[in-house]
């Protein structure tokens, strides 16, 4: 078998790039098939000048630059085809989120689903096929790697928002990620890459600038925004809970003490649930202080319910144990058993169904989910609310006994 030596191989490589073959790829392609097209020949009896005359005829004088061309166009067609891919994506992509946007402020529906479909889209399509039109567009490698990671940035950034918007898990750590790939890294790279150039040190400068303050003051608008309502919100809300219950049970109390001389006050039925209202609200009571004391060990029950009371923000925002509400007795299983137990004889006495609004999925959460680690202000917003709606219950089957007796 005939092999060409290194000399000839160089040879080659000269005159393929004489011919005006200027792409590296193209290059090593035309010359490994010249190369094999010479051993052939010469595998059949003739020299390698001859072999080498042969083939290099057989593409004609503009046959090799003709190739280049065409694969030049082809190339550039295909480029062409994915950035009008691309814009139609980008624009697509933009136009989903701004409607979801306006949707989502709006309250109708439709809002998360264009979110979801708009990020997909952008993340993706739009910044891959990005990617891609870079890397075969040949531009440097120090601009290639800016582009890759600064795509990479967007990605995680873009995808933590999305979570941070449908509420879904893990959009802290996505958004964190995306951020300080692009503080430490993309922008240290693009201000070193691009600052060299005096003409683009200008731009660069300025880019930079607003990229970092307009980043900075979203993220605090948004994180401040956000505290300020959830934390105004939790406060209103709860202290409104608080007062309510209060209320219900100074006005079941007050019910009560009236039918005590009646003899209704002997029936079983309003004994028992009596009873079963009153535990629900010592229960209640008694969880609330144990999810708040699981953080704050150094703290009484009597300083807890304080806070609880009067200054409700202090601990809302912190998370407490789960485990300290999984208590083999009075904990929030049996708690809700009782609920359901006092619904049932409600419904016996008045032959009419409880209606209570109960968040089921957080209180199951609470009970059974191995993550142990929650917001206190949300988990005692629900047992207060669990225990709000069984207290206003308990007034109306009390004057509906009350009714009876008079």
């Amino acid at each position: 078998m005939v092999n060409l030596t290194e000399q000839h191989i160089s040879e080659i490589e000269l005159l393929v790039e004489a011919r005006g073959v200027e792409m590296k790829e193209l290059s090593y392609d035309l010359v490994d098939h010249i190369c094999c097209m010479i051993e052939d020949k010469m595998e059949s009896g003739k020299n390698y000048a001859s072999a080498l005359e042969e083939s290099m005829s057989s593409f004609g004088k503009k046959g090799i630059r003709q190739i280049q061309e065409e694969t030049t166009f082809l190339l550039t067609k295909n480029i062409l085809a994915m950035r009008k891919t691309m814009h139609i994506t980008g624009i697509t992509s933009a136009i989903l989120l701004l409607l979801a946007t306006i949707f989502k402020i709006q309250h109708w529906p439709g809002a998360g689903v264009m979110y979801v479909l708009g990020a997909a889209s952008l993340c993706l399509i739009f910044m891959p096929i990005f990617l891609t039109v870079r890397v075969k567009e040949k531009i440097s490698k120090p601009r290639l790697w800016i582009n890759i990671i600064g795509t990479l940035s967007a990605f995680v950034l873009c995808f933590g928002i999305l979570f941070k918007i449908m509420h879904w898990p893990g959009a802290n750590i996505l958004m964190s990620s995306g951020g300080l790939l692009i503080i430490f890294i993309y922008l240290p790279l693009y201000i070193f890459n691009y600052y060299k150039n005096k003409e683009l040190r200008t731009n660069t400068v300025i880019t930079t600038v607003v990229a970092i303050a307009g980043a900075s003051m979203l993220f605090s608008l948004v994180s401040l925004r956000s505290s300020h309502v959830v934390r105004t919100s939790i406060l209103n809300i709860q202290y409104y809970i608080n007062d309510d219950i209060e209320s219900s049970n100074n006005t079941n109390n007050n019910l009560i003490a009236l039918m005590e001389k009646d003899s209704i006050s002997n029936d079983v039925n309003f004994q028992k649930a009596n009873e079963m209202a009153q535990t629900i609200n010592a229960t209640s009571a008694e969880l609330n202080i144990a999810i708040a004391k699981s953080l704050h060990q150094d703290l009484t029950g009597e300083e807890i319910q304080h806070i609880l009371k009067e200054d409700f923000t202090l601990i809302s925002d912190a998370k407490g144990d789960l485990t300290s509400l999984r208590k083999k007795e009075n904990g929030l299983a049996d708690l809700v058993i009782l609920v359901d137990d006092y619904q049932t004889t409600y419904e016996k006495i008045t032959g009419t169904k409880a209606s209570l609004a109960l968040n089921h999925d957080n209180l199951n959460y609470y009970i059974k989910n191995e993550n142990t680690g929650f917001p206190l202000g949300i988990v005692i917003h629900d047992i207060s609310l669990l225990n709000l709606q069984i207290q206003r219950l308990h007034t109306g089957l009390l004057q509906y006994y009350k009714g009876k007796v008079s």
